[in-house]
């Protein structure tokens, strides 16, 4: 039985409770470039129920997680916690989370953003402080009024090779050069 699989209950309960989580067709790409990418070490902005953190480091990766929201952080605990999954859960803002990173010089093979996508332009430049190369930074929701700026500047950005995933509300997929 696959990860998406052993999440159909989860994202059932995600579903009613108005959760939102990345969802079985978003799952299935994602883990894809998981199995193909083989990150060792990963950062996701937006925890919610851990649904998708679940899926990140479903193939034994280190998984780093960071939400505002206390409730979300608890419950993602008790999910990761349910599936096995050693994840690094930090209550806090994304933002000053990977400036703070950038600073330090800590390197991540991938980074999800999946977060207030508002935000996403202001983490672009830390990210890529912190993604190793050819690593990976994958957004969702960049189709969007919030990420119209960060989905021109990412198809434009000169150590970016990015393509537009067209599922839902839209993804991108950054490898870093």
């Amino acid at each position: 039985m696959t990860i998406i699989e052993q999440l159909k209950k989860l994202e059932q309960e995600s579903i009613e409770r108005k959760v939102p989580i990345i969802g079985p067709e978003k799952a299935k790409w994602i883990l894809n470039k998981i199995k193909q990418h083989k990150p060792k070490t990963i950062l996701e902005l937006g925890t919610a129920n851990g649904y998708s953190g679940i899926i990140l480091a479903s193939e034994g990766a280190t998984l780093t997680t960071v939400d505002t929201s206390p409730h979300a952080v608890q419950e993602a605990m008790k999910n990761f916690k349910e599936f096995n999954i050693t994840a690094h859960v930090i209550l806090g803002d994304g933002v000053k989370y990977v400036e703070e990173l950038a600073q330090e010089k800590i390197q991540f093979d991938m980074i999800l953003l999946d977060f207030a996508n508002k935000e996403y332009i202001k983490v672009l430049e830390p990210c890529l402080k912190i993604l190793s190369k050819k690593g990976i930074l994958i957004a969702d929701n960049i189709d969007l009024p919030g990420c119209k700026e960060f989905k021109e500047r990412i198809q434009v950005h000169p150590k970016l090779d990015t393509e537009i995933i067209t599922i839902g509300n839209g993804m991108s997929y950054s490898v870093f050069k």
